[in-house]
């Protein structure tokens, strides 16, 4: 339930919020507006239009003329919701008290530009390209850092997968019987200039062979890829999926054509930079082939944790809304 005083001092100032923009437009001046109140705190139409420009751009030059309005009406309401949840993480952070100090901030940029092998100039080059301030950059780092804690704090210490959820998931989707026809691959890639993090192709390949070992070094490639690959593919750990020997391209089908299930296949260049992959699983004419559990037990588990923590961190903020004064303005 929310507190009385919660339910009072947000409409309080909902109520003051009105007033000031009502009294603006009266005076005959061009103001923002507030379009939610989260708890104390408000969100205004600048800040969300700000936030959905990018968006915006791309369903003006991507969606046909005709739906244009409906998509971008769609596409703000579903990120405004999105900012509520944001706000509610970071008004969390700060009842638990967990902070991010500047010296924390120096030394997660310090780790991102080693990993990505930028100097300091070639960090700020690229931010300059992307269309991205240095300050604006360092406060989103921040806060994706304090949601990283809060989330540590509230939820991923509760999320454990045991050995028999890894069997079980195993024997479902691994064993004979349940393969999809093809090869099941996963994927990382590492490209340059306009195609990824590094500055030169020589960068790129370097920044691709030492992930590379640090994956033969038992590395969960998952991890691996969801924080380092340049591909769309990361988001997923690099789990692109199964494929037939028709379906692949050919670069990629020389690559992994000689692997055995639970094999990495060496780093080699492609039309979007340099690439290496894990091959999980085989199966062509009824014959089926699998990686032992122990070559793809840190990827089962990295996906069932994945799976928890999603479940687990929708129910949270499900809960923190409804114990919340939240109001759309919309």
């Amino acid at each position: 339930m929310i507190s009385g005083e919660v339910r009072l001092t947000a409409a309080l100032f909902f109520l003051l919020a009105g007033l000031a923009v009502s009294t603006a437009v009266l005076a005959g001046e061009l103001v923002d507006r507030v379009v939610a109140v989260v708890n104390d705190d408000v969100i205004t139409l600048s800040e969300l239009e700000e936030e959905a420009a990018p968006a915006f751009a791309r369903i003006r030059a991507e969606a046909p003329p005709e739906e244009v309005d409906a998509a971008i009406s769609k596409a703000r309401l579903e990120l405004l919701r999105s900012m509520i949840d944001h706000r509610l993480l970071l008004q969390r952070a700060a009842k638990r008290q967990i902070e991010v100090s500047d010296a924390d901030l120096d030394a997660a940029i310090d780790r991102i530009m080693e990993q990505n092998n930028l100097t300091v100039e070639q960090f700020r080059e690229q931010l300059a390209t992307m269309g991205v301030s240095e300050e604006k950059y360092r406060t989103s780092l921040r806060d994706q850092i304090l949601r990283s804690r809060l989330l540590s704090f509230e939820i991923r210490s509760k999320v454990v997968i045991t050995n028999e959820q890894i069997e079980a998931y195993y024997r479902e989707k691994y064993l004979q019987g349940n393969a999809e026809e093809g090869y099941h691959i996963l994927q990382f890639g590492s490209g340059w200039a306009e195609t990824g993090r590094s500055a030169s192709k020589e960068e790129a390949l370097k920044r691709a062979e030492q992930l590379r070992e640090m994956v033969m070094a038992g590395e969960n490639f998952n991890e691996i890829a969801k924080n380092y690959s340049d591909l769309p593919s990361g988001v997923d750990g690099g789990d692109i999926g199964t494929f037939k020997k028709n379906e692949l391209a050919d670069y990629m089908w020389q690559a992994i054509k000689d692997l055995h299930p639970g094999e990495v296949s060496p780093v080699i260049e492609t039309p979007v930079g340099f690439q290496f992959f894990k091959l999980l699983s085989q199966s062509s004419d009824g014959v089926i082939a699998q990686a032992p559990l122990e070559n793809v037990r840190e990827e089962i588990r990295a996906t069932l944790y994945d799976q928890e923590l999603k479940k687990k961190f929708e129910y949270w903020v499900k809960e923190l809304r409804e114990n919340s004064y939240v109001k759309e303005l919309l």
